[in-house]
């Protein structure tokens, strides 16, 4: 019996650590038709938008598949008033989608004048096929593409990255690696792995939260991190790189309150935008208006603070 037992437990662990490390996930094109059907961007301006598909080699192995956009000429030339650069937005999709779910945003910041990087993490899309870590190994990606935008454009570009969900937390641990980027904006992050992970267990998989400890050693021999190593709110609390919190007020997926403990933990050069209705990864839009609004004012105070200390 209580062999049975060790043996369905083992089975359960495991099959816990492969909703993390091998999630289900959507393909491209899925993806992209599902944004076209919900309206969530303009498809004959994305047709229109001049683009350029890649690969960029990650220091793991495998490669990941990226998609270049560029703004519209009368946008382009916004920031070259204040001094000549190339400003690059690099957007961060969620757990299980991929880089067409980042288009909303990407609208975003094409109007600001932005070229806009987007990709699919590791695990997810065109990409390589490696465990997701959900931040852990993903910040180095992260950095890679911001590599590439450097030897690509030169010293003078400047860097801001947006994540959602799991690609916020992704954004938010980067900066504990990289100083190079500008600005960030966090929609609806994460402030630490393990904690979320009993969150969900309680609320959602109804399981006990006694076997995350279990699940933890289990992903820590088939993947090589803890969950204790991601955990984005100890990269804030050090951090000077201004960031832009978002979160909706009825995410229940990821608690609101975790981005607010984040912006309390953040000494300076902060600011957090709660979006009433909205729920995890909505809030863009439940208000996109208000959303653009917001990271536009971010955006535009730290680029010209940042180019004024140059």
């Amino acid at each position: 019996m209580i062999k049975i037992f060790l043996v369905w437990l083992s089975g359960g662990i495991w099959c816990l650590s492969n909703m993390l490390l091998r999630p289900k996930k959507l393909s491209c094109d899925r993806i992209y038709q599902i944004e076209v059907k919900k309206g969530r961007f303009d498809e004959v301006a994305y047709k229109r938008t001049k683009k350029k598909l890649f690969m960029i080699s990650s220091d793991y192995g495998y490669d990941l598949s990226c998609e270049i956009l560029e703004p519209e000429e009368s946008f382009a030339t916004r920031w070259d008033a204040i001094i000549p650069q190339t400003p690059i937005a690099i957007l961060c999709h969620g757990f299980s989608q991929g880089k067409y779910r980042s288009l909303i945003y990407a609208e975003m910041f094409l109007k600001l004048g932005f070229k806009v990087l987007i990709y699919d993490h590791r695990n997810h899309g065109l990409s390589g096929k490696a465990f997701t870590s959900m931040g852990y190994y993903e910040k180095y990606d992260l950095k890679k593409l911001v590599d590439w935008c450097y030897d690509t454009y030169g010293p003078k570009c400047k860097i801001v990255t947006h994540g959602e969900s799991m690609g916020a937390s992704t954004t938010l641990l980067h900066l504990g690696i990289d100083k190079r980027v500008v600005c960030t904006i966090a929609d609806c992050a994460y402030s630490d792995l393990k904690e979320l992970l009993k969150h969900q267990a309680k609320h959602f998989y109804h399981i006990p939260t006694l076997l995350i400890p279990l699940e933890n050693l289990i992903t820590y021999l088939r993947a090589g991190f803890w969950y204790e190593q991601v955990s984005p709110i100890s990269v804030v609390k050090i951090v000077d790189t201004p960031i832009l919190f978002i979160h909706g007020k009825r995410d229940k997926y990821v608690p609101t309150e975790m981005s607010r403990r984040m912006y309390k933990a953040k000494k300076d050069k902060k600011a957090l935008y709660l979006v009433a209705g909205a729920t995890h990864a909505q809030s863009c839009v439940v208000n996109k208006k208000g959303y653009e609004k917001r990271v536009k004012t971010f955006i535009e105070k730290h680029m010209n603070n940042h180019i004024n200390n140059i």
